[in-house]
C-alpha cells in the first residue's frame, strides 16, 4: 500500500514547517535582542520567550513525540504489504488531526481544544496499530 506514502509525507512536511519557522524565530529573537543567545546553550528561560516562540516550538517538540509510532506503523504496513483500505483512511484523518493540533496549537492554543484533538488522535493511531496486528494475524 505505498499510497501510505503521501500522508506520511505531509507528516514529515509538518514538522519541517515547524522546525524552520521556530528555527527563524529563534534566529530573529537574537538578532532583536528578545532572547540571550546563551539561553540557547542549555535552553534556559523558555518561559520568557516569545510566546509564539514558545508555542511552535512546544507544537515542533509535539511532533516528535507519538508520530514516531505512525511512522513506525507505516514502514511495517509497506513492508509487509499490508492492502487494508481502513488503514489508508485512518492514516489521513491521523494526519489531518496533527495539522488541527498543530494550528489549534500556534493559533489560539485553548488547552481542551488542543487535548480534544490529542485524544481523539491518538484514539486513530491505536485503531490503526489494532487493524495492523489483525491484518497480520490473518495473514497467517
Amino acid at each position: 500500500m505505498t499510497t501510505i506514502i503521501i500522508p506520511v509525507f505531509l507528516q514529515v512536511l509538518l514538522t519541517f514547517i515547524l522546525l524552520f519557522t521556530v528555527g527563524y524565530l529563534r534566529f530573529r529573537s537574537v538578532g532583536q535582542r528578545t532572547v540571550n543567545p546563551k539561553d540557547y546553550e542549555l535552553m534556559v528561560g523558555q518561559d520568557q520567550w516569545p510566546v509564539m516562540m514558545q508555542r511552535i516550538g512546544r507544537s515542533f517538540h509535539n511532533q516528535l513525540e507519538l508520530p514516531v509510532l505512525f511512522y513506525v506503523l507505516a514502514l511495517m504496513v509497506l513492508v509487509t504489504d499490508t492492502q487494508a483500505q481502513l488503514l489508508l483512511t485512518l492514516s489521513w484523518v491521523y494526519v489531518g488531526l496533527r495539522y488541527i493540533h498543530a494550528i489549534i496549537h500556534i493559533a489560539y492554543n485553548n488547552v481542551l481544544h488542543r487535548f480534544s484533538v490529542f485524544v481523539l488522535s491518538t484514539l486513530v493511531l491505536l485503531a490503526m496499530w489494532v487493524l495492523f496486528f489483525f491484518e497480520m494475524n490473518s495473514k497467517f
